[in-house]
């Protein structure tokens, strides 16, 4: 079974390999490292310590949440971040540099020799791997040298866990590998244990996203750069995927008849999409503007422009924090949804779509709340964001409610970083090499 594996993984990244090389050239953007995919630890890396392997954007977030926890209970251990999209490098390159003794890479092919070159370099004390990133090679090697790796903020998503379910009997062997299954629920660990996880290596330890800190932004001068008069409504539309952009408009120009004063700020998921966002908001008829256009220059106040398209990674943040109303997207469009819970440490009430697969407990406790309103099309979503707008007694219940939300689920790192010690601390299991191989 692992041949066939490796060799649907050598078919697949010699297709992926060329292809992401031909889109960096056209687009102007780094090339894929080429040495890092074949295990070349970084210069800067150094072996001994913890390595972290966070795929995206998401996960890398969760990853330098813990990053300072490691460097704080493990004193001078080295720290080394594997991502595995160019954005999610960005945002590890620019977060990594707070931590001490901290590098980046990227996440090796799961071939027998790219990742056995960078364990070898690597020599981890323990492998932590964000959410459910399940690489048979690296599991088999690590288990082969006694190296612990622990899955951390593991979730199943209901429309994952057939496909997974028709693989078992393969992940029964893989799953075993681990040391640890840390999972955001109980749901997720019941399905870990169905397809193979040892129960007694299961832990629910929540979701770690409650515990992401909010960004310490002062919301008024988030305004004033962007040339907002202090009256003026705010509509953040977040994390959009394709096919979104139309609802998004058509709700804006609800909010326009109810208020003219109000603006709307776009920020794609993904960048390769920002280009159709401002071509389609031109096309609306509004007045555009690019984020990487401000250049740092406060904009004057003035009705300068009707539409702002984010085009640059990590400041979604705070502007959810100048924020009056908030669209969370990939959920228009059958996505699985992007992170609600941002916006609502922020107080902000959250709108978003029925698509919410990869955010489900979180959109739930949301909407049980009074703070998250779903909305099946652009109409729906016009009708919630005018219900917040004129309703501010409830707006501000809403805005409450949001942040209550998400004080009342944190404790995932606490209890992450318990999992971690103690998994380190306990004997490893004498047959977990024999079950792997």
């Amino acid at each position: 079974m692992y041949g066939v594996y490796g060799a649907l993984t050598v078919l697949a990244w010699a297709a992926v390999l060329p292809y992401q090389t031909l889109m960096a050239f056209l687009k102007r953007r780094p090339r894929p490292p080429l040495r890092e995919r074949l295990g070349y630890p970084p210069p800067d890396a150094r072996p001994g310590g913890f390595w972290l392997h966070a795929v995206s954007v998401g996960e890398v977030r969760l990853a330098l949440r813990i990053l300072p926890e490691l460097a704080r209970r493990f004193p001078g251990a080295a720290l080394h971040l594997t991502t595995g999209t160019a954005t999610g490098r960005a945002l590890a390159a620019a977060g990594t540099g707070a931590v001490p003794a901290a590098s980046c890479g990227a996440l090796p092919l799961d071939l027998p020799f790219s990742m056995r070159r960078l364990i070898e370099g690597l020599r981890p004390r323990a492998v932590l791997i964000m959410e459910t990133e399940i690489w048979p090679n690296l599991l088999r090697l690590c288990a082969e040298r006694g190296v612990p790796v622990l899955l951390v903020n593991g979730r199943i998503s209901t429309r994952s866990f057939p496909r997974y379910r028709a693989l078992r009997p393969f992940l029964r062997r893989i799953l075993q590998g681990f040391a640890c299954l840390g999972m955001q629920s109980r749901e997720d660990a019941e399905r870990i244990v169905d397809l193979g996880g040892a129960a007694d290596r299961v832990r629910v330890t929540g979701n770690l996203k409650f515990d992401l800190e909010p960004p310490r932004v002062d919301p008024g001068q988030v305004r004033a750069r962007l040339g907002l008069p202090s009256a003026a409504p705010l509509f953040v539309a977040g994390s959009t995927a394709p096919g979104e952009e139309r609802p998004v408009l058509a709700a804006f120009r609800a909010l326009r008849q109810a208020d003219a004063r109000t603006r709307l700020i776009v920020a794609p998921r993904h960048p390769e999409d920002f280009a159709a966002a401002l071509r389609a908001a031109r096309a609306a008829g509004h007045a555009v503007v690019a984020w990487s256009d401000l250049g740092g220059r406060p904009i004057p106040i003035a009705p300068a422009w009707d539409v702002l398209i984010v085009d640059a990674l990590g400041v979604l943040p705070e502007l959810y924090a100048a924020a009056d109303l908030v669209f969370v997207g990939g959920s228009l469009v059958p996505r699985g949804g992007q992170n609600v819970l941002e916006p609502a440490s922020l107080g902000k009430p959250v709108t978003f779509g029925p698509h919410m697969q990869n955010f489900r407990a979180a959109a739930e406790a949301l909407v049980d709340a009074g703070a998250g309103f779903v909305a099946r099309d652009g109409d729906e979503l016009a009708r919630c964001l005018l219900r917040l707008l004129e309703d501010r007694a409830g707006y501000r219940v809403a805005s409450t409610m949001a942040a209550r939300v998400v004080e009342a689920n944190r404790g995932a790192l606490p209890r992450t970083m318990a999992m971690i010690e103690q998994t380190l601390l306990a004997p490893a299991s004498p047959d977990r090499r024999a079950v792997v191989t």
